[in-house]
Formats: C-alpha cells, structure tokens, sequence
C-alpha cells in the first residue's frame, strides 16, 4: 500500500513538474518567436526604405491573375508613408503619385500593408456599382522572400505573387511608366498572335486584358497566359514551358511585328496573325456610325433611323459600347468583340445601373414569338444572340448587320428588349414600358461614318 502512495506521490509530482516545464518552454518560445517576428519586420522595413529610386512591381489584380498586370512604382519612407504611381489611369491620372500610409506587421508571416486609402493602389481593390467584388485586387501582402535587388510577395485574398523589383538605374518613373504605357497603347492594335517555337507553329494566341488566350491543336489544352508590359516587350506572370522549350520574356520588333523571346538559348517568338475568315479589326470599330432599326412605339413596330451614334471602348479586344444621347438614357448597346474572328456579338448582359439601383440588361429577342432570353453569362458565351455580319466593305461602304447566332434553339433572336433586375437577379419588368422607340430594337443595321 505504501508502495502504491509512493507511486502516486511520484506521478503527480512528475506531472506537475512536466506541466512547470512546457509552460517554461512555452515562455521561451513565445519570447524568442516575438523578438524573431520583430527583428523581421525592421528588417523588411529597412529594406523597404532602402531604395532611395523607389522599386517598380508587376502588380496582378484579380483573382488567379485571369487579367495580366499592370507597371507600378512604390516609393517607401521611413515615416511610414508611401508614393505610388502606375501605368494606367486609376482614380488618378496615369503616372501621377499618390501618398498613403504603410506598415509592416507579423500574423502568420510578415505583411505589408497599404494600411490607409490609396487612390491609386485602392483602385485595383474597391467595388464596381454592378459588382462588389470590384477588379478583385490586394492591398495587403505575404512578404515571401527576400533579397537586396527583389522582393517576392503574395497578394494576401487573392494570392497573386508579384516581384518587386529595386529601381537599380535611377529611372524617372514618370518617363519608365509612360514608356510603358506607350508601347502599350502601340500593341493594342493587336488581337491575335501565332506562336512560333523552333520553327514550329504550336499554337493561336488571342489577346484580352493583357493575356494571352492560347489555343492549341492536337491533344494539348488551351490555357491562358498572363504577362504585363515592359518598356521593350512584355514579361510573362511566370515561365512558360512547351514542347520543352522554357520562355518568360519577349521584345517586341515593330519592323517584323513580332514578340521575340530574349531568354537565352530560347528560338521563339509570336508573331501578327490573322486567320482567312478574320472580319474586321477592334480599333476599326470605333468611332461613328449610322444606324438603322425598327423600334417599338404605342403604334407598334416603326423603321427608324439614327444618323450618328458612336462605338466607344470598354474593354480593349473585348467589348464596346454603341452609344447615343440621343437614343439612349442609359449607357447604350454592349457589344462583344471575338479577336478570333473580328467580330461583334449582342448577348445578353448587364449593361447598366438605372438610377433606381436596378441593373439595366440587353436580352436577345425573338420579335415574332414574342419570347426574351434572360440568362446572364460572361461573353462570349457561344448562347443565344445576335452575332454581326459583316457586308466586306462592299461599294466601299461598311456595313454590319445583326442576325440570329442559331445557338438559341428554341427561338430565333431578331431583336432586343431592355429590361430591369435587381441584385437576386428578379425581373422588374420591362424597361420603362418600351413604348417609346429607345428600349426594344430589331433589325439593326450599321453603317460606319468615319
């Protein structure tokens, strides 16, 4: 009996002392983690300021960088403030510096923030009035690695990763940006390209929101590649590899019209391509146009014509807007434009905000059956609509008609109708009673001015 008291004695005097350790343990580590987390971020803090010329980034938005990115400079402070400038027009010029406030803190791993509102960097993260989750962009950063001359880090929701590159040559960064948007500008003429390695076509590449959407022949499947511009070329989000062949960066060479592949040891380039049955480029789109339709009156169906409506850009080889004060009291008819084939689409979409909070959407319709396609999909949905047909510029003049895309099986699409819906997506009913001639058309056909 004694033996067994000694034996309990030992076990919860053992416990006790197990329990004093872990908890000494558990000090030191909690201790040494906070004073390693700290001594971490003044590092990074030190790095960051120490680029006197600022660093310049690849800066990726949305979500699995399905649109390509965009230059920005950061310059950091040692009083904690930041100047940030980019490429593109955001809720500022492009090019012109804003200045917020930054840190560096720890969680799970070190984090920089842009911890108070940046016109600029907070452009890429705020909502849309017909979408909260906006351009989907981060503001806050995994710091993953670090060197003197680069910074790798990754975009805290939407887990971009991004190099920040150390502005080693002094550049102006209003001139490297504008260099920049330049060549850009320069390439947005360019909707498709075919890709050429050693010597061989692998592949079509067709152009949006700085990616390349890739099309293969054979068993290979299509991808999308994302790159963001450089002042010579562009930079691809990360290497590319087929057919064994590993390419990140091309130059552009405006006298073959081609992306040339400046890694070393690397024999490919993309070069200008249109395939035989290409209508008619993206940029040709723009401008005036007249258009005539039959539109919906008290008094029924009435020819109509509109002598001067305008195409305008919405998303560059995408989409456009066909707009007019004077026929429309929302922002107009959105097209989509196929780089593939050189053609415009009317599917059904959301393409507006009415002043009541309610979404304004096209629908395809069948005029005769008196049947409205409702569904929303993100073009080009390959659903039903009109799809442009395009007259090859005869008599000189340039013509584009709208006719049913036969995808709709049940009905064939002449028309469309403008109607409202709220966020769940709920009909309202028809768009202000399309009883005046602005919200239901059908037979619509342009004819380009300019």
């Amino acid at each position: 009996m004694k033996l067994i008291k000694n034996i309990i004695y030992l076990s919860v005097a053992s416990l006790f002392l197990l329990q004093s350790c872990v908890k000494d343990e558990e000090n030191i580590f909690d201790d040494s983690a906070a004073i390693r987390g700290q001594k971490a971020v003044s590092e990074y803090m030190q790095l960051l300021v120490s680029a006197e010329n600022g660093w310049y980034v690849d800066y990726y938005p949305e979500l699995n960088h399905k649109v390509g990115g965009y230059a920005m400079y950061l310059k950091f402070s040692a009083n904690g403030m930041v100047d940030v400038s980019c490429e593109i027009a955001t809720n500022l010029p492009p090019y012109q510096m804003e200045t917020s406030q930054f840190e560096v803190f720890m969680e799970q791993g070190p984090i920089l923030s842009f911890s108070t509102y940046n016109k600029v960097m907070h452009y890429f993260s705020e909502p849309y009035s017909t979408d909260v989750n906006g351009r989907e962009g981060d503001y806050e950063f995994i710091i993953m690695n670090a060197k003197t001359d680069e910074i790798l880090i990754k975009g805290k929701k939407g887990g971009n990763k991004m190099t920040l590159r150390r502005n080693t040559d002094n550049l102006n960064p209003d001139t490297h940006l504008a260099e920049i948007a330049n060549l850009a500008d320069l390439m947005s003429g360019y909707s498709m390209f075919e890709l050429i390695v050693e010597n061989l076509s692998v592949g079509i590449a067709a152009v949006t929101d700085r990616t390349f959407d890739m099309e293969y022949s054979g068993d290979i499947a299509n991808e999308k590649i994302s790159y963001a511009f450089t002042i010579d070329g562009i930079r691809l989000y990360e290497p590319y590899t087929i057919n064994g062949v590993t390419m990140a960066n091309f130059v552009w060479d405006n006298t073959t019209e081609r992306y040339v592949c400046s890694d070393p040891g690397v024999n490919a380039y993309l070069k200008m391509y249109f395939p035989a049955d290409f209508q008619i480029k993206y940029e040709d789109f723009l401008g005036k146009w007249k258009l005539d339709y039959q539109a919906r009156t008290s008094a029924g169906w009435s020819t109509t014509t509109m002598d001067t409506v305008e195409i305008i850009e919405v998303k560059r080889n995408a989409s456009f807007m066909l707009t007019s004060d004077k026929l429309f009291n929302f922002a107009g008819i959105t097209l989509t434009f196929d780089p593939r084939k050189g053609i415009v689409s009317i599917y059904c979409i959301n393409t507006d905000v009415h002043s009541s909070g309610h979404f304004v959407r096209q629908c395809p319709y069948d005029t005769q059956a008196g049947y409205i396609y409702t569904s929303v999909y993100n073009p080009p949905s390959y659903l039903g609509g009109l799809v442009g047909v395009w007259n090859n510029d005869e008599n000189s003049e340039r013509k584009i008609t709208f006719e049913d895309n036969k995808v709709w099986s049940t009905y064939k699409a002449n028309g469309i109708l403008f109607r409202l819906y709220d966020l769940s997506n709920v009909s309202q009913g028809n768009y202000t009673g399309n009883t005046d001639g602005k919200y239901a058309f059908r037979n619509l056909l342009l004819t380009k001015i300019d």
